[in-house]
């Protein structure tokens, strides 16, 4: 009798921590499905109810789910924030650059990391001449 209790007790014991386990997970994945939505009531975001739908009724695919994120995190935003600050540093670079360049006259061709804005690569008056050369 004494052994039928201790199994009992041990039975009783592995599902109470195996449901603990199992509603564990389910909690966290319920907080990863729905992180956009979190993070856009937290920032108290102006669409928090169209993210949230969006969140569950498309969550469940992968672009759906990373779509409600960045709309959520306000993606587009700082894209064009980061857009507008590499147009002012090319614009700071190269006016001091026209500075410097007129103080001593460097005619090299190679394109540095200044001359590229926005994946394309801007020829300094210097360089445009250079290339019409060839």
């Amino acid at each position: 009798m004494e052994i039928f209790l201790i199994i009992l007790i041990l039975l009783i014991l592995g599902i109470t921590i195996g449901l603990f386990i199992n509603v564990a997970w389910v909690a966290l994945g319920l907080i990863l499905y729905f992180a956009p939505t979190i993070a856009a009531a937290y920032k108290k975001h102006e669409h928090t109810l169209w993210i949230f739908l969006l969140n569950l009724l498309f969550g469940w695919s992968v672009i759906g789910w990373l779509v409600s994120l960045l709309w959520a995190l306000d993606f587009d935003k700082v894209v064009m924030d980061f857009i507008e600050y590499r147009k002012e540093k090319a614009n700071k670079t190269t006016a001091s650059s026209d500075s410097s360049s007129s103080a001593s006259s460097d005619n090299s061709t190679d394109t540095t990391s200044e001359d590229i804005i926005e994946g394309e690569v801007v020829n300094n008056d210097d360089n445009a001449d250079n290339n019409n050369v060839s």
